[in-house]
């Protein structure tokens, strides 16, 4: 489902990978764990075809990454960013500017099991705390239907009883191939394969 192999990077004459090679079967949840500074971000940006490898082959469901295959593989991934600063002022524009206004009862059902109320789709980014407004995010992007989820430190802003939350919920998605980077323990704990970098 997903592979590197034999990748190589450099940036600004620091080699970040070599001949770094892992697999990840479909519907298994992996985590890359590390300090900071270590690749983590960088790997997942990788199989997206921001940062690009200087050798080995990057894999992801039935292509192969290059210039002819990146938006393919961009469209078959939901990305859950760590930074979530958005250009929009509350959810339900971030569905307007996504084109998800169709899936608000889908939505919804996640937010609630994040322990989100639905008015807080509604209310100003301002006016909610942080984990209100990652879990806001996160509730979107787990509405969008793909098989492969990409998500980095998706605990950043949680409370222990949130990221409870969010790792029961992932629990139940079980076809979706889950990959994710994150230092914290008790996400480190449940993840299914942890890839120390």
């Amino acid at each position: 489902m997903i592979e590197f192999k034999n990748v190589d990077l450099e940036f600004q004459d620091l080699q970040i990978f070599q001949d770094f090679s892992f697999k990840i079967e479909k519907g298994e949840h992996a985590c890359f764990s590390g300090a900071s500074g270590r690749g983590k971000s960088t790997l997942l940006k990788m199989l997206q075809g921001y940062v690009i490898a200087d050798k080995g082959k990057i894999i992801i469901d039935q292509w192969e990454l290059s210039q002819n295959t990146v938006d393919d593989i961009r469209n078959a991934v939901t990305w859950i960013p760590q930074n979530i600063n958005l250009p929009v002022n509350n959810g339900k524009a971030l569905l307007e500017l996504m084109d998800l206004e169709h899936n608000w009862e889908r939505i919804v059902t996640i937010a609630k099991k994040l322990l989100l109320e639905e008015d807080l789709l509604s209310k100003d980014f301002t006016k909610i705390s942080g984990g209100q407004k990652q879990r806001v995010v996160i509730a979107i992007c787990l509405s969008i239907d793909k098989n492969i989820i990409l998500m980095d430190e998706p605990t950043a802003s949680l409370d222990s009883a949130a990221i409870d939350a969010l790792l029961e919920t992932l629990s139940a998605m079980r076809e979706k191939t889950i990959l994710s980077a994150s230092h914290n323990e008790k996400w480190l704990r449940q993840a299914e394969r942890v890839i120390e970098l």
